[in-house]
């Protein structure tokens, strides 16, 4: 669990550590943070990009053991955007500025430390859920408008494809890939920002978005990621606007598996 809000809308800079049945306090990061986004790459913790009490932040950090690192910042300053991990580089895809909606995608090469643009997002959106399927860096939802649609980018192509729609337009949720490919999507906001989505999705390549549980804890405001074979949702909050919650739940791969 890395930066956010806290109750009276301050950005964080702290870090919190789950080893499966105990949380404790990881190194802080050099900049407080709220709607950052990260991603796991040949077995490192990224974080890129967010806001900090206001303004927006392009700057990079890597988790190396007990401390942060500083790479190459991005190009462009972005937040409620999605970092994903697809073909041995970083994706950062949408998310918003001050100026508003960041339209071109950024990868990240870290042979080298340098960023790449690319073709810009088809539909410029924030607040987007992001995932790999097949090779491809994908986001889901987003708001500005808020939005079904999931849009996947191709390395090895360069180019944009679209998977079929989530069931209902959704902003601020999670959503992650299991070991099989199968791809889930939770939570988020409504197209009025009014409701939490209690939708619970999986998609697999070649088919529709399925399912029709609800979250055992609707929220908004989260990543998913998967730890000991399960997609794990923490913290968040539990209505739209400032009302975090610290609590975590988990599900297995597939429409039929549990909630933990």
């Amino acid at each position: 669990m890395i930066g956010g809000f806290n109750a009276a809308g301050a950005s964080l800079d702290s870090v919190y550590m789950f080893d499966g049945g105990v949380w404790s306090t990881g190194p802080r990061l050099p900049l407080a943070v709220d709607h950052p986004s990260a991603a796991t790459l040949d077995d490192h913790v990224y974080l890129a990009g967010g806001h900090s009490f206001g303004g927006d932040s392009a700057r990079l950090f890597r988790l190396d053991s007990d401390r942060w690192s500083e790479l190459a910042s991005m190009h462009y300053a972005r937040g409620g955007h999605a970092l994903v991990a697809a073909q041995g580089r970083l994706y950062a895809i949408g998310g918003n500025s001050s100026r508003g909606n960041v339209g071109p995608i950024e990868a990240y090469d870290p042979t080298s430390n340098a960023w790449a643009v690319l073709p810009a997002l088809p539909v410029a959106r924030n607040h987007v859920s992001g995932f790999a399927a097949g090779g491809a860096a994908c986001v889901a939802g987003g708001r500005s408008p808020t939005t079904a649609r999931v849009d996947c980018f191709d390395p090895a192509s360069g180019a944009w494809s679209r998977l079929p729609d989530l069931p209902q337009p959704a902003s601020g949720g999670g959503a992650v890939s299991f070991v099989s490919g199968d791809v889930v999507m939770a939570g988020g906001e409504d197209a009025t920002e009014t409701r939490i989505v209690d939708q619970l999705v999986f998609y697999s390549q070649g088919g529709a978005w399925t399912g029709g549980e609800a979250m055992m804890s609707p929220r908004h405001g989260f990543q998913l990621a998967v730890f000991a074979e399960r997609a794990w949702a923490c913290g968040g909050g539990s209505a739209p606007g400032l009302h975090p919650i610290a609590t975590c739940t988990s599900l297995g791969d597939g429409p039929a598996a549990p909630n933990g």
